[in-house]
């Protein structure tokens, strides 16, 4: 709740120190006129960037991202971003969860106050001790661990 309480007073005081008058900011429409009128056209007919070595290396790297295990997700990081962020659900989406969770964990007083990220937090420490998290990664659950 500390983290919380710390990141609203941070936005505040940021949202209140960012403030610019209009008269700051201009556009020279002139300028602009000026670079497009100097800029070149390029169709996507003169662009020869796809070919066939250029397709084989992206099929290449494509089959090397796919290789790769789910074990890709460091439980360390996992852990951090539950400690710190824990309150918004950031390890959540880190872990691959739905995209809409971290709206799940804030608009819910910040994980039931507190207490989803906390248990998350213990659960990815014992996790990450264990080197396995696989089965936290990808979970559209809103309690993870059950």
């Amino acid at each position: 709740m500390k983290h919380f309480i710390l990141l609203f007073t941070a936005i505040i005081a940021f949202s209140f120190t960012c403030t610019a008058e209009e008269s700051e900011y201009t556009l020279d429409n002139d300028a602009i006129e000026n670079a497009f009128s100097q800029a070149d056209e390029i169709s996507l007919l003169d662009i020869n960037l796809f070919s066939d070595k250029t397709l084989d290396i992206f099929s290449s790297v494509q089959s090397n991202t796919q290789a790769l295990s789910r074990s890709s997700v460091n439980p360390w990081a996992a852990f951090a971003l539950a400690f710190f962020l824990g309150e918004f659900g950031i390890h959540r989406m880190y872990l691959g969860s739905t995209k809409i969770m971290w709206a799940c964990y804030t608009f819910s007083c910040c994980g039931i106050f507190g207490i989803v990220p906390f248990v998350d937090w213990i659960v990815l420490l014992v996790g990450a001790i264990q080197g396995d998290i696989d089965h936290f990664e990808n979970n559209p659950k809103f309690l993870m661990w059950i």
